[in-house]
């Protein structure tokens, strides 16, 4: 009887010891947008982010500029929301956006956002080379909604 307790009660020491590992790794491998895409950016000098639309990868697209102060601070709070896991790939998808932020009057960032499943982020003039250009799968917090508003 004692051996089975014993048996019973590693397993549930183990059980518990691979939650909790496991939590701590997804969590660490969860990246917020400006991590990703917004640790070089002054965000107070950010004066246009520049919109492309594209419904079913067709060539019909839209595009607005945004240089008022106020929706542009929309937009990056609205992206701050966004938790990003890196991946090797992004997914096809029905909306299509590519978005440009210039900071300055220079590109900083440009990512494309492929529906709410996967984004892409090409920092400008990054000095190290591997790292300007970076795939990630949205995990939470994408809401295309304002976005999709600026456009009607």
């Amino acid at each position: 009887m004692k051996i089975q307790k014993k048996y019973a009660l590693s397993i549930i020491i183990l059980f518990v010891v691979i939650v909790v590992v496991g939590g701590i790794f997804v969590s660490k491998s969860t990246i917020s947008f400006k991590e990703a895409a917004l640790e070089q950016v002054n965000l107070k000098e950010i004066d246009t982010i520049e919109i492309i639309k594209s419904e079913d990868n067709s060539a019909n697209e839209k595009k607005i500029t945004v240089s008022n102060a106020k929706e542009i601070h929309q937009i990056i709070e609205e992206l701050s929301k966004v938790q990003l896991k890196k991946s090797d790939s992004s997914a096809p998808s029905s909306g299509l956006y590519w978005i440009t932020i210039r900071s300055k009057q220079e590109r900083s960032v440009g990512l494309t956002i492929f529906g709410e499943k996967s984004l892409v982020v090409y920092k400008y003039n990054t000095p190290v080379p591997k790292s300007n250009v970076v795939s990630y799968e949205i995990i939470s917090g994408y809401n295309g909604k304002l976005i999709e508003n600026l456009f009607e």
